[in-house]
């Protein structure tokens, strides 16, 4: 029996990397079939994926597409994360290995800068109001240089972000699960408690993944303990903090200002209340999003189906 591979969700913007020696690794592990548009309901997705042995996917797999798939061994998301668009439970009770991607770190942390920067200078507010016909001087913006940024979570993202946010002059605190004095050293940084690092910066950015451990880590209690007028950057996972405590606490100005780029609800329907804040800059969880991190990604998952089928799982979820 030929085994099959069906990418269901993919976007358009992906149909010139499916091309070349990329596609050729795909069809020597069998058949390969890509699906290109908007993203499919369930139905649809139980359709292309019929007699399925793997599936690529961005936005997840549910349980009821996985419960029609009896032939599904194998889902290689794109990202990371995987935990909040995959039952991961329910996979594993079904034998299903889920794979994800450790990438695109160094473009999620220029965007972390460039929402940083955005927030403290207020360039979407002004570029707004110049197009609205307002020459807006009165906004006061912040310097980052001499600021102190809490980096919440210490992987590969965040240490990204070290050399970028160093190069503005800020300093750097972080917490994380593990703290390590060499990898103090290595990067110039002071490992301290959640507590601390939120009360004491200027800055809070989050670096964390999605899981049962992280899942409302961020307590509407740990957002009012940052300091009057800081600023919060997320280009992580929503499901970390307590999203609706943080709208509250910008709308009353005890936050200046956030950069978000991932929401509870993607996409924003037309009345969230993030909408009407001037004070936040909002992206479509694109932070991943360049030709350079795109290609380093959809390599990862075609090592992760090579490794999956050579008997050698690598980057399971």
């Amino acid at each position: 029996m030929t085994r099959k591979i069906v990418y269901p969700d993919a976007e358009q913007l992906e149909s010139s990397i499916f091309t070349g020696t990329r596609l050729s690794s795909l069809e020597s592990l069998g058949e390969f079939e890509i699906f290109y548009g908007n993203r499919p309901d369930d139905q649809t997705v139980i359709k292309r994926c019929d007699g399925a042995n793997a599936i690529i996917s961005g936005w997840g797999v549910s349980n009821t597409v996985i419960a029609a798939l009896p032939q599904l061994e194998l889902i290689a998301f794109t990202g990371l994360g995987a935990s909040t668009f995959i039952d991961l439970k329910e996979t594993s009770r079904r034998g299903i290995s889920v794979t994800h991607c450790l990438s695109a770190a160094e473009a999620i942390a220029e965007h972390t800068l460039g929402l940083m920067l955005d927030v403290a200078r207020h360039i979407t507010r002004l570029d707004r109001d110049i197009r609205k016909g307002h020459w807006n001087t009165e906004i006061s913006g912040s310097e980052l240089r001499g600021k102190t940024l809490g980096l919440i979570g210490f992987g590969r993202i965040a240490q990204a972000v070290v050399p970028l946010a160093k190069a503005f002059g800020m300093n750097i605190v972080a917490w994380t699960r593990n703290p390590n004095e060499n990898r103090a050293k290595e990067y110039g940084i002071n490992f301290m408690s959640l507590e601390k690092v939120l009360s004491e910066s200027d800055i809070i950015s989050l670096h964390l993944a999605s899981n049962a451990e992280t899942e409302n880590l961020i307590t509407e209690d740990h957002l009012s303990s940052m300091k009057p007028g800081a600023m919060l950057i997320n280009t992580a996972r929503s499901q970390i903090l307590d999203e609706a405590a943080l709208i509250k606490l910008l709308k009353v100005g005890h936050l200046a200002g956030a950069g978000i780029d991932v929401f509870d609800e993607e996409p924003l329907s037309k009345n969230h209340p993030f909408l009407d804040l001037d004070n936040v800059v909002l992206t479509p969880h694109v932070a991943y999003n360049t030709p350079e991190a795109l290609n380093e990604m959809y390599d990862t998952v075609i090592e992760n189906l090579i490794n999956f089928y050579a008997g050698n799982p690598q980057n399971i979820a």
